[in-house]
């Protein structure tokens, strides 16, 4: 074999070798963002969770469903602060999962899905007066989207069920 031969071979392997390891890199990549929409998903359980959670202390429960019918204004200022504070998790709990959204972190139906449970929410009096007092705390492209599923409505009634 002369020493031509043997420079072609060797590129021949090398090209070869280069191809695998992108093939191998691609495999990788591609499990990396798989566990990534796992643990988006994850985190999303979780966020609901705490929410739930806080709905299970003593009178939180009274006063989220007394705020699906009533405005701020008709709440103790102890309240109030309770009920914000409630909200304020919730609506920043959607702020993660909206940039995670524009970042194409998931799937394009789980956060349909889950705007659709956010718009449920946003359905209640008590939240609309608390967006209205505080959206000034979310960036804008954020406010819009919150002001856009407020405006459309909820999905179906909260409480109801279908049977």
């Amino acid at each position: 074999m002369t020493l031509e031969q043997t420079y072609f071979l060797a590129g021949i392997i090398s090209s070869i070798a280069v191809i695998a390891s992108l093939i191998f890199v691609g495999f990788q990549l591609r499990h990396s963002a798989n566990q990534q929409r796992i643990a988006t998903a994850v985190g999303y359980y979780d966020i609901f969770r705490d929410h739930m959670k806080i709905l299970s202390e003593a009178g939180m429960v009274d006063l989220f469903l007394r705020g699906l019918e009533q405005g701020a204004d008709e709440f103790e200022p102890a309240e109030k602060t309770r009920l914000n504070v409630f909200y304020t998790m919730v609506t920043r709990g959607y702020q993660v999962m909206y940039y995670q959204a524009r970042k194409k972190v998931f799937e394009e139906d789980f956060w349909q899905h889950s705007q659709n449970h956010f718009r449920d929410h946003l359905a209640s009096r008590y939240y609309q007066s608390f967006w209205t007092a505080r959206r000034h705390h979310f960036p804008h492209d954020f406010r819009k989207l919150v002001d856009g599923l407020i405006e459309a409505g909820p999905t179906a009634p909260l409480l109801e069920m279908e049977t």
